[in-house]
């Protein structure tokens, strides 16, 4: 009878612990799940890693998913996170609603390398818009070098940064504010629960993402709410360290609070701001976002807990998370300027530097160009180059590049790699970006891909055959230009980028004194 015991509970064991059944069946913490199977790869799209957001739950930290009966089926992807469809939308937009708190798992059938290392992806959109469950990042082809990878969702705009002041007083002891951070931090804890069933290595997770997405990773790496669940980060193109951060109580410069931001929503859709918040969870999210200001943006906020202070501070006090770190930007970044225009315009950008400093520093260049260049510079490079020097304060390596590879197609129709154009040649979805892709660009895609995907095996993005990467440090400058051709370049750009950077750290040091 011992023997009989003994046998049933290691076949239950084996059967929670299985890494996937024959029939693409795999039970999780909440459940089965039926998969797919795509050229040699498994696909589990839509898996839940949280409870729906709307009703009660709505501006809550995420909450568990209960267990579901039977077999949930995960082969298409799941709703879409609430956001403004506008005419810059770069995806389409499907079904939204505020079940939308899901992830999407990509595993090679068949491995013959078991804990694999696992890659997330944290998609940008200026924390307005956007998705994990676009074509641009999600391929099977990106797992076949023995990699898994899992693209998330996470609440966006007025969902996801939201700082009313009755959440203070209703909300108990659960943070307030960064609800679309915590969401990021529920899906990483669910990796740490789940992802050994999908043959990958909790102990092996590296947070990848662009723009906002690379932004959100900045938060990660100076949270104390992420400790342990990743171990290398890539970010690519993000925009937080130098200038100040947004404070969920208080003014820090241009950027008022978190609170003045929930309050001027409010009074702009005529509410009483006691009565306002049970008013607006009675709304639908679709009649939110029909009220919503396009300008207004909700977006991460230092509550003093989740975002203990400024991450660009945080980093140059040694208090980022000691883990291998890649950063970079591309050349072009003005191309979201002049999408977006405005005060965030290359324009209004390039006003900020004095003409005498232009002239000695941009020579030769005018128009534009110059105001192109400024843009990026600015906004975007110098503070890449800030957190790379900052990561002198802990053990890790830190890995810098430059992406100036332009697209054959596009050679003619534009100065420079655009902001997100990294994004398909690191995921290998140009087919789904371009209309023709030359040979020269596929060269380019599994190069930038190889990098990335060793980065994450290994903390060393370096690969035979392919230009050495050395290791970034402020004495070297070493910086990865992915151009036309691979170069290694030392002090890359210094003298521009390290005027931004003098400017950019004087002026934040300046609005957190006051």
């Amino acid at each position: 009878m011992r023997n009989i015991l003994t046998f049933l509970g290691f076949s239950i064991l084996l059967s929670s612990c299985s890494i996937l059944d024959s029939d693409l069946r795999v039970r999780v913490d909440s459940g089965w799940l039926l998969g797919s199977e795509e050229s040699g790869v498994l696909s589990f799209k839509g898996i839940p890693f949280a409870a729906s957001t709307e009703g009660v739950n709505r501006w809550r930290p995420p909450q568990r998913k209960q267990p579901w009966k039977g077999i949930r089926s995960a082969q298409d992807y799941g709703d879409y996170c609430p956001q403004i469809k506008r005419d810059s939308l770069w995806f389409e937009l499907g079904k939204t609603s505020e079940d939308c708190l899901t992830l999407n798992v990509w595993t090679p059938k068949n491995s013959p390398v078991s804990k694999l290392p696992v890659m997330v992806w944290i998609h940008g959109g200026g924390y307005l818009q956007g998705s994990g469950n676009i074509p641009r990042v999600n391929n099977p082809e990106f797992v076949k070098q023995n990699v898994v990878l899992i693209t998330i969702n996470y609440r966006l705009n007025v969902f996801g940064f939201f700082a009313h002041p009755s959440l203070f007083q209703k909300s108990g002891n659960e943070m307030v504010g960064n609800y679309g951070l915590l969401d990021i931090i529920a899906a990483l804890e669910w990796i740490q629960r789940n992802i050994h069933l999908f043959n990958g290595n909790p102990n092996n997770v590296t947070v990848f993402g662009e723009s906002a997405g690379a932004s959100l990773i900045s938060y990660l790496m100076v949270t104390p709410q992420s400790k342990g669940l990743f171990h290398k980060a890539i970010s690519q193109s993000a925009a937080v360290g130098l200038a100040p951060d947004t404070h969920i109580n208080k003014r820090v410069g241009f950027n008022i609070s978190g609170v003045d931001i929930a309050k001027k929503f409010v009074k702009g859709r005529g509410l009483e701001l006691d009565r306002s918040l049970d008013q607006l969870r009675q709304l639908s999210s679709d009649e939110i976002i029909e009220q919503l200001d396009p300008r207004t943006v909700f977006g991460p906020m230092i509550d003093g807990t989740l975002i203990p202070d400024h991450a660009g501070l945080l980093f140059a006090q040694g208090k980022q998370h000691d883990v291998p770190f890649l950063i970079g930007g591309n050349s072009w970044e003005a191309s979201l300027g002049r999408q977006i225009g405005g005060g965030f315009s290359p324009k209004f950008i390039s006003r900020l530097v004095p003409k005498k400093d232009k002239d000695i520093l941009y020579p030769g260049l005018n128009g534009e160009e110059l105001e192109d260049q400024v843009f990026g510079d600015l906004v975007l490079l110098s503070t890449g180059r800030y957190m790379a020097n900052q990561m002198e304060y802990v053990d890790s390596k830190t890995y810098h590049y430059h992406f100036s590879y332009v697209a054959s197609e596009k050679v003619n129709q534009q100065p420079g790699a655009a902001h997100s154009d990294d994004i398909a040649f690191v995921m290998k979805t140009l087919g789904v970006e371009l209309n023709n892709v030359s040979e020269k660009d596929k060269q380019i895609s599994n190069s930038m891909h190889n990098y990335w995907v060793q980065f994450a095996k290994t903390g060393d993005p370096n690969v035979p055959g392919q230009t050495h990467w050395t290791a970034y440090n402020q004495d070297n400058g070493s910086v990865l230009e992915i151009g036309d051709t691979i170069v290694l370049r030392n002090n890359f750009l210094n003298e521009r980028i390290n005027y931004h950077i003098n400017r950019g750290a004087d002026f934040l040091q300046s609005m957190t004194k006051k």
